[in-house]
């Protein structure tokens, strides 16, 4: 709203005094020459000096700054960082699972254990035991460990992910990262765009202020004149207060202009982040024609464009990948799984070493297991059913950003080939209007024109300035939303 309210203000001054001065009376005679008005080629050269300033601020300037800043474009990449550390963690399933663990364990006392008896004889030296010699009836017992420690290394090797599971995520997960990498271009050219439409209507308003103070000091000439003319007794009081009236509503208007000029500032400050108070100056000849005007295109020639071109419809291709890698590995949970191990073991007591002996042995095995759970299957069958439905919807939102991305090129085209045409009338109206007042004054001067008229003609003046203020700052928005909705814009 804020880019057009000053243009429509001004036409909505230029009914009112029509309205309000719609009785002509005469002028009987020329009322003497009080100090000219600025005229047009006056205007000129101060909106000339106001454009393409030496270190201004450019549209392309305030783009970079708002796209370098922005909040939205920060959400984004922290999310590609987020999809980046996703693909990292599936590039880890690659490498065989090490687990090490160490264990000790306090164990309660059972008491001593026996194996039964055996028979013993006393020790007589070497050799056979002589006959009659008498035999001892002796226990056997079996030490007891009662602190035990472990130390196991495991090593699992996924073989069957390996087939079915592990290159389809980091498939879908690289696919996911590359959607949020675009995601993330794609939001800084709109925050970018939206920035050059912000530095344009700042641009207005800072000419259309320009051209509200010329309008106030033309209105205070016409006064200056109304008033000599009715001190000299040639005029009415009814014109000094008409002339009155026009000076009050172009002051008015100029506050609006000078308000208008300080919130799209503003609203420009705050889309770049610039903390600084320092006024802008404009850096480009916005009144200058742009560099392709009156260049010839079809409907159908930029919507193929834009369909090549437009980084969302790449976001949203990457995104389907994603899914259809994330629907392979789903279906890994339809099929047993196939896993090869091998463990390393040192303990004290060792379970392998018999009878236990207070004394730190290793062991190892090696091995393959093949493990199936039936319920995986029903989880299995709704997961690739989620991942469908989320395939679906995709789709239908790729569909649906075709639709709008055709509606979106029609209207920016149709805007640009209006501004165009609007460019044109509006010059041809300023051409006119000025010449029409030059000679109301010329005239006015001779007596020969009412103050009606006078005012009429400043009003058609001031309304085509705006108009063709409006008409050139209209041309470079159109240009930079049809630039963005083509997607020309990704090649910066």
């Amino acid at each position: 709203m804020c880019l057009t309210t000053l243009w429509k203000s001004g036409c909505l001054l230029a009914v009112a005094v029509l309205l309000a001065t719609s009785t002509s009376f005469a002028q009987p005679a020329a009322p003497p020459s009080p100090t000219e008005p600025p005229s047009a080629s006056e205007l000129h050269a101060r909106l000339r000096e106001m454009l393409g300033r030496p270190g201004g601020l450019t549209s392309d300037q305030a783009a970079a700054r708002a796209a370098q800043t922005s909040l939205d474009v920060r959400i984004k990449e922290a999310e590609m960082l987020a999809a980046a550390a996703d693909v990292d963690r599936a590039l880890i399933a690659y490498y065989p699972r090490v687990t090490l663990s160490a264990r000790y364990a306090r164990l309660s006392s059972i008491g001593d254990q026996r194996l039964g008896n055996v028979v013993v004889a006393p020790s007589v030296g070497p050799g056979p035991v002589p006959p009659g010699t008498p035999l001892f009836n002796v226990p056997l017992e079996l030490p007891v460990a009662l602190n035990q420690y472990t130390l196991q290394a495991n090593l699992t090797v996924p073989l069957s992910d390996y087939l079915l599971r592990t290159g389809q995520t980091v498939a879908a997960t690289t696919e996911t990262r590359t959607a949020a990498e675009i995601e993330t271009r794609a939001t800084r050219l709109s925050v970018a765009t939206q920035a050059r439409i912000l530095y344009y209507s700042w641009a207005r308003a800072r000419l259309q202020e320009v051209v509200a103070a010329q309008s106030v000091e033309q209105a205070r000439g016409h006064h200056q004149i109304a008033e000599a003319t009715y001190q000299g007794g040639r005029g009415s009081r009814a014109d000094v207060m008409r002339a009155e009236s026009q000076l009050a509503r172009a002051e008015l208007l100029l506050e609006r202009a000078r308000n208008l000029r300080i919130v799209s500032e503003e609203q420009l400050r705050i889309a770049t982040h610039d903390p600084g108070q320092k006024p802008y100056e404009i850096g480009e000849n916005l009144l200058a024609p742009p560099p392709d005007e009156g260049k010839q295109e079809t409907v159908q020639k930029l919507y193929q464009e834009a369909l090549r071109r437009r980084l969302e419809l790449r976001a949203f291709e990457s995104g389907e990948r994603s899914l259809a890698e994330q629907r392979r590995a789903t279906k890994a949970g339809y099929y047993p799984r196939l896993d090869a191990f091998g463990n390393a073991y040192y303990a004290n007591p060792h379970q392998r070493y018999f009878p236990q002996r207070d004394e730190w042995n290793a062991t190892w095995d090696l091995g393959v297991q093949l493990t199936w759970t039936p319920n995986d299957l029903g989880i299995a069958s709704a997961s690739v059913d989620s991942v469908d439905a989320r395939r679906a919807r995709i789709a239908a939102q790729k569909a649906a950003f075709r639709d709008a991305l055709r509606n979106e090129v029609v209207q920016t085209y149709q805007a640009m080939r209006e501004t165009d045409a609007s460019m044109a009338t509006s010059e041809r109206g300023l051409a006119a209007a000025e010449e029409a007042y030059r000679v109301r004054r010329e005239l006015y001067s001779l007596g020969r024109a009412t103050t009606v008229e006078i005012i009429d003609a400043e009003t058609d003046v001031l309304r085509a300035r705006l108009e063709m203020i409006n008409a050139r700052i209209e041309q470079r928005v159109a240009r930079a939303r049809l630039e963005h909705a083509v997607g020309r814009d990704v090649r910066r």
